[in-house]
């Protein structure tokens, strides 16, 4: 028969290896896990990667418009390897894969201040078909001012322990309009950790999903994406 005192210990823990597999969204990070060393911008991707963007066309990845109307001509165009969205009409360009466990590091400026309103773009991950101006995936916020929070988008639900729709970032670290700021988003199983500018701003894990498509949403305001590459984990 077990005594009182070595079954009040086994509780105990028990009840601590059941914390461990929980890491509240914008505190530590997994048990065991290691920082990554992030680069200062902006960053060569290492041998290995893939270039989700080859910067100069449109190559491997979908356009989708809001009210599946023609893509205009002056919608995107690239110079010196830098890709530049006018941003109407409204929605993203996706990748054709699927993929999963992997770095994601993206480099992204805002051009002057908006004419109205806040800046506003996004980053999805773990995106599913169909196609929709509000897909079923994680958007990583690139709207100025947020950029660091996870939203779940329609169909996606985040975990019981985080039951909001949007995680907020733990602090500012973006730079001032006319800047590159750089993003760094690690889908590692079915957990989303992200940087900005090398600060940890975020975390989420026990999603619905370990894998899916990468986009780059229009959201009304011109922006400017370079050194788009995924780095296989």
């Amino acid at each position: 028969m077990i005594s009182l005192r070595r079954f009040a210990a086994l509780l105990l823990l028990m009840s601590s290896a059941a914390a461990a597999q929980v890491t509240p969204p914008g505190q530590a990070a997994p048990p065991g896990a290691t920082p990554p060393a992030i680069q200062p911008i902006p960053w060569t991707a290492a041998d290995g990667s893939v270039q989700l963007w080859n910067g100069h066309d449109m190559t491997g990845w979908t356009i989708f418009l809001s009210g599946t109307v023609p893509v205009p001509s002056d919608f995107w165009s690239a110079t010196g390897g830098v890709l530049h969205l006018a941003g109407k009409p409204k929605g993203y360009l996706r990748t054709e894969k699927i993929y999963s466990n992997y770095h994601l590091h993206a480099e992204w400026r805002w051009l002057g201040a908006p004419a109205a309103g806040t800046n506003n773009s996004g980053i999805f991950v773990f995106q599913h078909p169909p196609d929709a101006v509000w897909p079923n995936c994680v958007q990583v916020q690139v709207k100025a001012g947020a950029c660091g929070d996870l939203i779940s988008m329609p169909g996606f639900l985040f975990p019981n322990l985080q039951p909001n729709a949007t995680i907020k970032k733990i602090a500012d670290s973006e730079k001032p309009s006319g800047e590159w700021n750089g993003y760094d988003i690690y889908c590692r199983g079915p957990s989303i950790e992200v940087f900005v500018n090398a600060i940890r701003q975020n975390f989420v894990d026990k999603l619905p999903t370990d894998s899916g498509q990468i986009a780059l949403q229009v959201e009304g305001y011109p922006i400017e994406f370079r050194n788009i590459w995924l780095q296989p984990q």
